[in-house]
């Protein structure tokens, strides 16, 4: 009897490692964000997108819905409009009014 290829079972996603994962990545980027949620997000995220990268393709989604739910996980897709949003707005990519950032993004 032959086995197909679908019908091989999956490996699950390590719900408890992954959590694990994405508490320390939301510490790092809480350390580093300067209280400026739009910078959190940014550093959570591209952590989160290099961390799911090296996960199996069917876990992926798994991984980044619960990224998402429990610590405000944003897509590239959502991050680059938060930042076109912020370039609009007068704010620099921190997500700070021009000319108020620390990191002194856009200062006159």
């Amino acid at each position: 009897m032959s086995t197909i290829a679908c019908d091989t079972p999956r490996s699950a996603l390590d719900e408890p490692a992954w959590r694990a994962l994405c508490k320390a990545a939301a510490e790092r980027a809480q350390r580093g964000c300067g209280l400026a949620y739009e910078h959190y997000v940014t550093l959570f995220s591209s952590e989160i997108d290099t961390q799911a990268s090296r996960l199996p393709e069917d876990q992926r989604s798994q991984a980044l819905e619960i990224a998402t739910r429990e610590w405000d996980y944003a897509t590239p897709a959502e991050r680059q409009e938060t930042q076109d949003w912020l370039a609009d707005n007068d704010c620099c990519s921190h997500g700070i009014t021009l000319g108020c950032c620390p990191a002194g993004c856009g200062s006159y």
